[in-house]
């Protein structure tokens, strides 16, 4: 959102402005202060000082940036007319004329003492005049919005690659902030109707999802996690998240991460992030619910039980006009101690190898079906575990403008079911690296309640590279 240059021709502008109007308020008289009140020196030396350093105008950034983080302390008045305003206004502004404002309307709004005033309109020239008289009238925190609504538009909501003077690398690095910036401040905030998963319990005792509205509700009481990379997380975040990347927990092989680390280590890292086994921790992506998922399963190998995944994903918290933040908060170090025998819900390959000899468990493939057929590979083998069944996790998924979220329950039950998959039997997750299996695994073990349902974090990489093991290609 910041671009410097823009910003400091824009203040210029402004205080130009600014300058102008206190003239001419000066000049004609302005509006007169209502009887009773008393009247300060027009040409006080604040008043001056604060033209003069730019303390009488907010940049569109500033603003943004003070919206993005929810105040319940800051007021917007929009001094446009009544019809533009109904059309479309900042989230949480009132609509007033420069009259009311500066009346008993305006008294209304300083009465509830808010930090920070913010007039706006299409341009500066009506905030200019009502901040003069408010001003006046000894309201020492009002500040215009520089540039008006226009520029605000034309600096925060148009895309980064259409903004004056964008750069092709700059803009495509900016886009996922823009993306939770625009969802914000243009998303529908009304429940969405594909909200549908979310338990939100009085405490966090099993893994579940929970709401946007749920978490907002337990900031500062549960531990948050963000699995985003690393400068989104820095730009935009959940207040009081920690960053936490999947690729610092997990063992690269080749040219992918494949295991987890080693319990202790894993169990090292989450203490670093403030946890303990018992720490109800929440945890969302963007719209990679296959992220968040496989940070769910870190956990649970551990022996983590109070988790929850955040139900629509940060989108969604955006959309919903919920803080976000670019402070981050440092953590507490804890020490976290695993729960000896918590990761017997992930298979090992000599046991799958033996069950699917002997048969009786099920094998569900989540790759694309070309690489389960064997038509494309980038393992030592192609095709897939024989007597596997395939279904594309994403099938579990749909996105929207607001959130990426797991379709109806109903539905899930019944295209697993057809799968010929029983809650009740054992069934095996697998996928090319155990990432996506997460997904699946979530789903079915932890929504579904399939009991006896596993996670094969090898997955077909480790599968295809043992040269002993049958391999199947084509459909099943």
């Amino acid at each position: 959102m910041n671009n410097p240059a823009t910003e400091h021709a824009t203040q210029a502008v402004a205080i130009g402005v600014m300058v102008l109007a206190l003239s001419a308020a000066l000049t004609i008289g302005g509006l007169a202060p209502k009887a009773g009140r008393a009247a300060i020196n027009p040409v006080d030396a604040a008043w001056l000082q604060d033209v003069e350093t730019g303390q009488d105008h907010i940049s569109p950034q500033e603003l943004a940036r003070e919206l993005l983080a929810a105040p319940t302390d800051l007021a917007l008045v929009d001094l446009r007319p009544a019809a533009e305003f109904a059309a479309w206004h900042l989230p949480g502004a009132v609509n007033l004329t420069v009259p009311e404002v500066c009346g008993d309307a305006g008294a209304a709004v300083f009465g509830r003492q808010p930090r920070l005033v913010v007039l706006y309109s299409n341009g500066p020239a009506h905030p200019g005049q009502a901040w003069v008289e408010l001003r006046r009238q000894g309201h020492s925190n009002v500040k215009v919005l520089a540039g008006g609504l226009e520029d605000f538009k034309a600096q925060v909501l148009t895309p980064p690659s259409l903004r004056a003077g964008a750069a092709e690398a700059s803009s495509k690095a900016e886009q996922p902030e823009f993306a939770l910036v625009k969802a914000f401040f243009l998303g529908d905030p009304a429940p969405n109707a594909l909200a549908t998963w979310a338990t939100d319990p009085a405490q966090l005792q099993q893994p579940t999802m929970v709401s946007p509205r749920w978490l907002h509700e337990h900031l500062g009481k549960v531990a948050i996690l963000d699995v985003r990379k690393g400068d989104e997380f820095a730009a935009l975040h959940v207040p009081g998240a920690q960053s936490l990347s999947l690729g610092d927990i997990r063992v690269k092989q080749g040219d992918r991460d494949l295991f987890f680390v080693p319990d202790a280590e894993l169990a090292a890292h989450f203490g670093r992030l403030g946890l303990t086994r018992s720490t109800p921790v929440v945890i969302y992506a963007d719209a990679k619910f296959q992220d968040a998922t496989l940070a769910a399963v870190a956990l649970l190998r551990l022996g983590h039980r109070s988790l929850a995944i955040l139900e629509g994903g940060i989108l969604r918290w955006a959309t919903e006009r919920r803080p976000l933040t670019a402070a981050v908060t440092a953590p507490q170090p804890a020490t976290y101690e695993p729960l000896p025998g918590a990761a017997d819900f992930a298979i090992q390959i000599d046991e799958l190898a033996a069950q699917v000899q002997a048969g009786g468990t099920a094998v569900l493939d989540v790759r694309p079906p070309e690489f389960f057929r064997g038509e494309k590979s980038t393992e030592a083998r192609p095709g897939h575990i024989p007597g596997a069944r395939n279904r594309l996790y994403s099938k579990d998924l749909q996105r929207t403008d607001d959130g990426q979220w797991l379709r109806p329950r109903a539905e899930l039950a019944q295209e697993y079911a057809a799968l010929g998959l029983a809650a009740d039997q054992p069934v095996v997750v697998s996928c090319r690296t155990g990432h996506t299996a997460s997904e699946a695994y979530f789903v079915l073990r932890h929504l579904l309640g399939y009991e006896k349902a596993r996670w094969y974090n090898g997955s077909w990489t480790e599968w295809a590279a043992r040269a002993e093991l049958p391999a199947a290609t084509g459909d099943r």
